[in-house]
């Protein structure tokens, strides 16, 4: 069977899979992939049966639409050299390219691939996560998101704090019978902004922000409570659970974990999957992933995230993906299968 990866891109976008309703790509790709298995709003297949098993996998859900759109989001118009529509370049390209490469690759007698269309991957839920002890024992993994083909070996964490400064009520012409909140979160904001985060030489630094802040009850009150939100991003020098110890031991707010779930990954740089890819993509070095992906699912094995399109594109109003970058994908896609399976370990 054979897929022509423009087309599949066009009739996955022309599918609406915003998260919780990718059904409609699923029964797609469910009669495309040979002995499809549905689990869930999740599909894959597997060819061969070999011990060394990669996996490829893309999500087809999305975020949905915005109002600065001005294109039809499901149109999935094919117009100078760009498909566009939602989903197009996060993550119906990759996903697409990821497809067409496993009904063509070569698989020897020594391997298995395995193919992974997942949902959720936007809010979190029942994807690859779940999925996962479904499909056989993995050696290593693609994760299909747009990289312009780039190969990209590791990715930062992200926790997730929530602080409480907290302080004592009073009337604001008589502070002094009070303890303003406000005053000691501003504390801690000047703390943590001073703070000293190291860096990696491909994830660049550790970032640690304030985003939110809430405090205060009226004008003419001293703020009991002071409530501030933090992301923090973080690398294999700074984990997040080394990252809160830091906000803990600096501050004077009360610290509450919110999430910490998605911890940084790296994945070796003389891993097997990781030197065929940069062999297939004709690229030096790997690279950084900028955001937060599958990769987690799969941090148990050597894994890699690498496909069509350009980042700044993903959740963008018009969101388009280049033709070129899909048939360059298949092709590097299908040279990566290739040597990794050759040069297993």
């Amino acid at each position: 069977m054979t897929a022509d990866v423009v087309s599949l891109t066009q009739q996955l976008v022309s599918i609406p899979s915003v998260s919780g309703a990718e059904h409609g790509c699923v029964a797609l790709l469910a009669k495309l992939l040979p002995s499809a298995v549905v689990s869930g709003r999740n599909v894959y297949a597997v060819r061969g049966d070999g011990a060394n098993t990669l996996l490829l996998n893309s999500h087809t859900d999305t975020v949905p639409a915005s109002a600065e759109w001005t294109n039809e989001p499901h149109a999935a118009q094919r117009r100078d050299g760009k498909i566009f529509g939602l989903g197009a370049n996060d993550a119906k390209g990759p996903l697409a390219a990821l497809v067409v490469a496993f009904l063509r690759a070569r698989v020897p007698a020594s391997g298995r691939l395995v193919l992974a269309a997942t949902c959720d991957e936007e809010t979190g839920g029942d994807g690859l996560g779940v999925l996962r002890p479904e499909l056989p024992t993995l050696s290593a993994a693609i994760i299909g998101e747009p990289t312009t083909c780039t190969v990209c070996s590791c990715q930062r964490g992200l926790l997730r704090l929530r602080l409480h400064a907290r302080g004592r009520r009073a009337h604001a012409a008589r502070p002094w019978q009070g303890e303003n909140a406000i005053e000691k979160a501003a504390r801690d904001v000047s703390r943590l902004a001073a703070l000293d985060l190291p860096e990696h030489p491909l994830l660049g630094p550790a970032t640690l922000q304030v985003t939110m802040i809430d405090g205060g009850v009226k004008t003419n009150v001293v703020p009991p409570e002071c409530v501030m939100e933090i992301d923090a991003r973080t690398i294999p020098a700074l984990d997040n659970a080394a990252a809160a110890a830091r906000v803990r031991d600096l501050v004077e707010s009360d610290v509450e974990l919110v999430s910490d779930r998605f911890v940084p990954l790296e994945t070796p740089s003389d891993a097997a999957i990781v030197r065929a890819a940069l062999a297939a993509s004709g690229t030096e070095h790997a690279h950084a992933f900028g955001g937060v992906s599958d990769f987690f699912h799969v941090r148990d094995v050597p894994a890699i995230v690498m496909g069509p399109g350009r980042s700044e594109q993903s959740h963008a109003a018009d969101e388009w993906v280049e033709v070129e970058q899909l048939e360059r994908a298949v092709a590097v896609y299908g040279a990566t299968i290739e040597r990794y399976f050759d040069e297993p370990g």
